[in-house]
């Protein structure tokens, strides 16, 4: 029996958690070819939603049109059919909408919280955040039990750069990790020596990524390498998000940490070196299509991954997990990627 005819998402951001559930959209429409996706989310993302063919309507809930936008939302919602929700967004605005549309079939999503933190965590079992999401719609929607998800972006038209010789060498640099959880970032003063070094190679251009947050950051690292300013592109904050993935799909090689372009580029297949410390990469790392290595602190570390906000450290142990990190690792870890590039 046909489950739903019009089920609605609701996933209001960030980058990396949509990326993460777009592989249960392609599953659904893989089994209900005629089961109509609504996708609601926030204003900031529906050039990203556009690379999703499985979404046939985008939804865009601005939180600044306060309870009348959402009243106003919801009228709107029933009058478009919607008879099933997939709410990966659980909070109290997100339920009331839900129970604004009368009676539909609707699931709720639960993240799998990390059970302990730590050297304790890494030997635990975990779901992905990729399976996490999967589970509502399994749930709704009576979908196996198992399925083969892999974030997988379209782009209409990937644009080739007329500039880039056949003997250069692409490198993608994601310095920054966003305005929040800045725990997560690698520091600019160990970017900047792997820039250096990289840029030894003579065909190397380096190309620095992210988004408005991460422009002040980039002028800098870019503003340390005066000396090879011919081969060095500063992108950040210039490219709105299918403009960057398109960016990311010249690279030969993407280096950053723990951050929505990095997912966006496993998404469109860039090769990848990830650098992650506190965060659980059994849980949220880029799940990539491509030749990939993540760099990791030391075993002996016993502190990560903590997943908290904030470093609780200080003095030599604060953020410790990134700065034990070297960069010497990181170049080992390019060089082998590029040698295995397709």
């Amino acid at each position: 029996q046909f489950p739903v005819k019009r089920l609605l998402v609701i996933r209001l951001g960030a980058l990396g958690d949509l990326i993460h559930m777009s592989p249960s959209l392609e599953a659904v429409k893989a089994a209900y070819p005629q089961m109509e996706i609504h996708l609601l989310t926030s204003p900031a993302y529906p050039a990203l939603v556009g690379m999703m063919p499985a979404v046939d309507r985008v939804w865009i809930w601005d939180k600044r049109q306060g309870w009348a936008g959402l009243f106003q939302l919801a009228s709107q919602l029933r009058s478009a059919g919607i008879d099933g929700v997939v709410n990966l967004h659980p909070s109290f605005k997100t339920w009331l909408l839900t129970q604004l549309l009368g009676s539909v079939k609707q699931a709720v999503y639960h993240k799998e919280k990390l059970r302990q933190k730590g050297q304790a965590q890494r030997a635990i079992p975990r779901r992905h955040a990729v399976a996490d999401f999967y589970e509502p719609f399994r749930r709704l929607l009576g979908l196996p039990l198992e399925a083969a998800l892999m974030p997988r972006l379209s782009l209409a038209q990937v644009q080739e750069d007329p500039l880039k010789r056949p003997d250069e060498i692409y490198i993608g640099l994601i310095p920054g990790v966003g305005a929040k959880r800045s725990n997560r970032a690698w520091e600019p003063d160990a970017y900047t020596e792997l820039m250096q070094t990289l840029l030894e190679h003579p065909n190397v251009r380096i190309l620095l990524i992210g988004g408005p947050d991460e422009k002040a950051l980039a002028a800098r690292l870019a503003d340390s390498l005066k000396a090879n300013q011919d081969r060095l592109e500063n992108h950040c904050g210039v490219h709105d998000i299918p403009g960057t993935a398109r960016l990311l799909t010249q690279c030969d090689l993407v280096i950053g940490g723990d951050t929505g372009p990095m997912h966006l580029a496993a998404a469109v297949g860039s090769p990848l070196v990830g650098i992650y410390g506190p965060t659980a990469l059994n849980r949220t790392g880029p799940m990539a299509q491509t030749t990939h290595q993540w760099m990791t602190p030391p075993e002996s570390l016993a502190c990560w991954p903590c997943e908290l906000a904030e470093c609780p450290y200080t003095g030599e142990s604060h953020l410790a997990c990134m700065k034990q990190i070297p960069v010497q690792s990181i170049l080992e870890a390019s060089w082998v990627v590029l040698e295995k590039r397709v």
